[in-house]
């Protein structure tokens, strides 16, 4: 049950668009929380964004943000490379904090991470948030009332056919970003398919990664910040697509593909195959199910609610109620994130060493 036996003063580090129209007003919305202030090296997009939201305080520098706000939450959605050291000082703080994807560029990073919420007895989670769309809730029902029996095999997929975003800026800057596509959708895609497998521990990874059609200037998407054109100066040095294959303890197996960029069609759906029954499950609003019933194949419709819950707000929501107590509120675990962690490292080990990577 929740008490929400106090307000909560959220504080962001970053002003990008995912700040913006993501994480600000699904705080705000929520009764017991306050937005208190917003940190951007980019003085100027902090100040719009604090104004066009309503944000009284506005800083450069997150570390005097953290001495005088002392905000209870902070959520960090900067460049890739900034996560750990910005996260530890919120942690350090005396805050809980919400990380975008991904939690860090490696999995000692995030183990360092986690040890540092435990040691101060703060929640860290992350903003893989496609776990709670409403074709995934209702997959996760059928997960857990038994319908797949075991799962034995799953397929990830996420492709578009022209999305690379922030073409030129961080998102294209390796050391900025510390990776591409990966980082991007891949901890997405990987979550999901982890969060129906029920988070089966990894033992082995394949993987390889690709920059073909980026380095080209091809496959560009309209969104992401500081877009630049494609020329001669523009630096793309990070994947646009990566493919996996995961073994578990258990003896599953999952199939795994990301990709900014490719030309073919635009996809995101994850498949499961049970020993009693199947699935595929779309991004928002769709999911099939397939069984055998008296011998006879069947296909079995799921009715999807006609008003759909953003999973940025089941997100938000729950984070601060699991913080206010409430034991239903599910987030994504420490032990959660390790795991995604630990696979995305060993694909980029995979990757660089063409060679399978044996996990511990």
């Amino acid at each position: 049950m929740t008490t929400q036996s106090k307000t909560w003063h959220v504080a962001f580090i970053g002003a990008g668009g995912i700040v913006r129209h993501a994480h600000i007003p699904n705080f705000q919305r929520l009764p017991n929380v306050e937005a208190v202030a917003i940190c951007d090296v980019n003085e100027a997009r902090a100040k719009e964004v604090a104004q066009a939201t309503g944000i009284t305080k506005v800083y450069t520098d997150h570390k005097q943000m953290l001495a005088d706000v002392k905000p209870e939450i902070v959520v960090v959605a900067t460049p890739n490379v900034f996560h750990k050291a910005q996260t530890l000082d919120a942690l350090n703080a005396g805050a809980h904090v919400l990380c975008e994807k991904p939690l860090a560029l490696s999995y000692p990073d995030a183990e360092a991470m986690m040890a540092t919420a435990k040691q101060n007895g703060k929640t860290l989670t992350v903003g893989t948030h496609y776990r709670w769309s409403d074709a995934m809730q209702i997959a996760k029902a059928h997960v857990d009332g038994g319908f797949f029996g075991e799962i034995y095999a799953a397929r990830a997929f996420w492709q578009r056919r022209s999305g690379i975003p922030g073409y030129g800026s961080w998102f294209t800057n390796k050391d900025l970003a510390g990776g591409g596509v990966l980082f991007d959708l891949g901890v997405h895609n990987l979550d999901r398919a982890l969060y129906l497998m029920n988070y089966p521990q990894p033992v082995t990874v394949t993987g390889a990664t690709f920059g073909k059609l980026g380095a080209q200037g091809q496959g560009l998407g309209g969104w992401g910040s500081d877009i630049l054109k494609p020329g001669a100066n523009v630096r793309f040095d990070v994947d646009d697509l990566a493919w996996a294959f995961i073994r578990f303890a258990n003896g599953a197996v999952l199939q795994f593909e990301v990709a900014w960029a490719a030309h073919g069609p635009d996809q995101f759906d994850t498949e499961l195959l049970g020993t009693k029954g199947g699935a595929h499950v779309g991004n928002l609003d769709k999911i099939e199910l397939y069984t055998t019933l008296n011998g006879q194949k069947v296909d079995v419709k799921n009715d999807l609610p006609k008003t759909q819950t953003n999973s940025y707000q089941r997100l938000v929501e729950n984070f601060v109620r699991h913080l206010d107590g409430d034991t239903s509120a599910e987030i994504v675990t420490p032990e959660q994130a390790l795991v995604s962690a630990k696979i995305v490292d060993a694909i980029q080990r995979s990757a660089q060493t063409q060679r399978e990577v044996v996990l511990a």
